[in-house]
């Protein structure tokens, strides 16, 4: 009997969701609209060969960066569903999650238990090469 050969982990394109968030309803710097955050990670993840579906995007307008907003609660609460919807959660970088490092740490660690990892589209080569020396520093 012929053994039919192990799906490959990633054999399809990765799933992403996009969370984007700015402090201001009023009109905010491009660099910090939600659209302008959006963009930005939609070209990191085509340039990768992910893939965005419209309802996994995700936006806080006007909220401060203190707290859990309402749709990172909502996008949380999506990477918990089976089938999980996407793999990756995409921002332009860590203080659209959160002002507080504690909590973008506590975040990430709720998405990971789920098997969603978090991937940021503005100096993720810096980040990755801190999370490593980090991760060698504290021994974990």
């Amino acid at each position: 009997m012929k053994k039919k050969p192990a799906d490959k982990p990633y054999s399809q394109p990765l799933r992403c969701a996009i969370y984007a968030r700015t402090a201001t309803v009023k009109i905010p710097s491009e660099n910090n609209s939600i659209s302008h955050q959006v963009a930005r990670c939609k070209r990191f993840a085509r340039g990768r060969g992910w893939t965005v579906k419209r309802d996994c995007i995700f936006a806080d307008s006007g909220h401060s960066g203190l707290t859990v907003n309402s749709a990172l609660k909502d996008l949380m609460r999506s990477a918990m569903i089976k089938p999980k919807p996407f793999e990756v959660l995409l921002c332009t970088s860590s203080d659209r999650i959160a002002r507080d490092t504690s909590l973008v740490i506590r975040i990430r660690k709720i998405l990971k238990k789920y098997g969603v990892e978090i991937w940021f589209a503005e100096h993720t080569e810096e980040l990755v090469c801190d999370l490593r020396r980090w991760r060698k520093g504290c021994g974990t």
